[in-house]
């Protein structure tokens, strides 16, 4: 199955109704097999690092930082970040450009998710040379797919699609990597949620398709779903290639678009 295909499986389908995996089942084989194709892959072998609380405070809202050890030198190809037990397992698959960083210093990548049951997290990199490595987390969290909307719907869908863009200087400009934060506003609703009034569900819409570049070429590409917290937010290193600034195009499911850049001067840190 198609990485899109399965980011979109709950909101497309409404499988999100149907009760999921049980909560002691182990469905990464399954997820291995049909977004992987059952290739092998390399675990735990310091490459990658998730940061992640162990019991999330908020399902709604889980911070997820992924890292890349300093001492992997390796072109980064793409990087799929997969919660296992959700309805749309596929959180975000990004497809990383020459604007990305590839020599010195930590590469990260972080942002909010939902999770909707105790559930591994799962983040697989494929480097240029097609080799895939993966490392997991286990988030102790419940309900995040399906937690009340905002009761004012307005007040949720006002600016609507409104980007902030973020370039923050390095302390030192020879550092290989500089960092940058995306934060569109947008609800970014799961399908699963319910109308208080109607008591009928409401419609999924959620960002679907983020580019982001620095000048002129590809930091990265991002395919996200409902498993991305409301108001997605992304923050970023990529090469540290002097005060181009970043522009930032997105999707939605709707196929609203929405733009951004960065400021001219970029932020101190």
């Amino acid at each position: 199955m198609a990485r899109s295909a399965i980011i979109a499986l709950a909101a497309g389908l409404g499988l999100a109704m149907t009760g999921g995996a049980r909560a002691d089942e182990d469905v990464w084989p399954s997820l291995q097999r049909d977004v992987f194709d059952s290739r092998p892959m390399t675990e735990n072998e310091g490459v990658i690092q998730i940061d992640a609380p162990e019991r999330a405070e908020d399902a709604a809202v889980v911070p997820i930082t992924v890292r890349l050890s300093p001492s992997f030198k390796e072109p980064v190809k793409s990087m799929t970040l997969v919660i296992d037990k959700n309805p749309a397992p596929v959180a975000a698959t990004f497809t990383f450009g020459p604007a990305a960083g590839t020599t010195g210093g930590e590469r990260r990548m972080s942002t909010r998710v939902r999770v909707d049951s105790y559930s591994y997290v799962h983040a697989v990199v494929e480097t240029a040379d097609g080799k895939l490595h993966v490392a997991k987390k286990f988030v102790k969290a419940s309900g995040g797919c399906s937690a009340p909307a905002p009761k004012d719907a307005d007040a949720e869908t006002a600016d609507l699609g409104k980007t902030l863009v973020k370039s923050f200087a390095p302390a030192v400009d020879t550092t290989p990597l500089r960092e940058g934060q995306i934060m569109i506003k947008h609800p970014n609703r799961s399908g699963m949620q319910i109308d208080m009034e109607t008591r009928g569900y409401i419609p999924a819409r959620f960002v679907k398709d983020i580019e982001v570049k620095s000048g002129d070429d590809l930091v990265f590409r991002a395919e996200t779903g409902i498993s991305i917290a409301s108001n997605p937010n992304f923050r970023f290193t990529y090469a540290n290639a002097g005060d181009k600034p970043l522009t930032v195009t997105a999707i939605d499911s709707d196929e609203t678009k929405f733009a951004g850049q960065s400021a001219k001067e970029p932020v101190s840190q």
